[in-house]
């Protein structure tokens, strides 16, 4: 066991041995035994849920079509088309955003595989099926290499179900994550804790700083166990939108965190954005699931966007900012009017 902190300094003791790992490991077969666990805890771990030949087939295609690439790519931290930012050993620091979604002509069979064989997969659509209680929706997936560090927060702030808290996060190891590697960590038992919604005070176009430091706040006043389990290639942590989670700063210099998280509501909801806008869906069949494909590179109008945003983008992302701000009053608003 090691102890190390979160972005904003909160220790988390990190197993190194399964032994130490205070978290269980269900088999992929124990949905009802993970749903409880699920449902006490915001989250659970499903041992073995992703083949490790597709996992290794994933980050082959990473190393062959996306790793060598100068485009600019939609990115998870900040949701704006950029290049890569690489570290000192060549590892992507700035995770690409929907690998559904990606530019087909550049990484076809990267989408194909990553979106056939890791987010449909059979055995993990099951297994999220039984904490939707109904079919999943996938709306967002993200592809991680390097190890970057991720703030404290609760995945509703930015996207969520309409009603709120039903959707489920899955974070898929694709290789053993050391105890050092930037481990992905979650709260135990703080899906219970509601942090209200989005305000003026705590937007995400100009005060999310403020919303990170309310997070770190709650946890602290919580009192409640942080863990970062222990997870080899194919294992899957699965979590509530409420529970609050990050990944820790690495301390290793020489292991990646290779991964694949993705986002699923139950496939009757509609998706809620920023907790302000109902966002339309852009569903295409996969393996008999739906999977939303936003911004979805394979059409024109797509790529044009891309090329405005990456072209002018001081006047893209400042009018997005302002639209942001506007949307949120008005969700303000109608809150404040309905509750009077």
């Amino acid at each position: 066991m090691i102890e190390l902190q979160t972005p904003r300094g909160l220790k988390v003791q990190v197993p190194e041995t399964e032994d130490e790992d205070p978290s269980p490991k269900f088999s992929p077969d124990q949905h009802n035994e993970a749903r409880r666990y699920y449902d006490e805890h915001g989250y659970a771990v499903v041992r073995g849920a992703i083949d490790p030949a597709s996992c290794d087939q994933l980050k082959a295609l990473w190393a062959a079509e996306v790793k060598p690439s100068d485009s600019f790519i939609y990115r998870q931290a900040t949701a704006k088309a950029e290049r890569h930012v690489l570290n000192d050993k060549g590892w992507v620091m700035n995770p690409i955003l929907n690998i559904q979604s990606v530019d087909p002509k550049e990484f076809s069979e990267f989408r194909r595989v990553g979106t056939e064989k890791l987010l449909t997969d059979p055995v993990l659509t099951s297994v999220l099926r039984a904490l939707l209680d109904e079919d999943p929706l996938i709306v967002q997936s993200m592809y991680f290499e390097g190890n970057s560090a991720t703030w404290e927060h609760q995945d509703t702030y930015y996207l969520d179900s309409e009603q709120v808290g039903a959707m489920t996060a899955a974070w898929i190891a694709l290789e053993d994550i050391g105890a050092s590697a930037g481990r992905f960590f979650v709260c135990a038992g703080s899906h219970r804790i509601d942090m209200g919604l989005q305000s003026l005070a705590n937007n995400i176009a100009d005060h999310h700083d403020e919303y990170i430091e309310s997070v770190v706040a709650a946890i602290r006043k919580s009192g409640l166990e942080i863990r970062a389990p222990k997870l080899d290639k194919g294992d899957v942590l699965l979590w509530n939108a409420r529970t609050m989670h990050g990944s820790l700063n690495s301390q290793d210099v020489n292991r990646t965190r290779q991964s694949v998280t993705l986002h699923a509501i139950p496939s009757s909801h509609r998706f809620l954005q920023l907790q302000s806008r109902i966002v339309p869906l852009h569903i295409q069949e996969i393996n008999g699931v739906k999977v939303h494909h936003p911004k979805d590179l394979s059409h024109l109008s797509a790529r044009a966007v891309k090329r405005v945003e990456s072209t002018f983008p001081d006047l893209f992302y400042g009018l997005k900012s302002l639209a942001i701000k506007t949307a949120i009053a008005a969700s303000s608003k109608r809150v404040s009017h309905g509750n009077n």
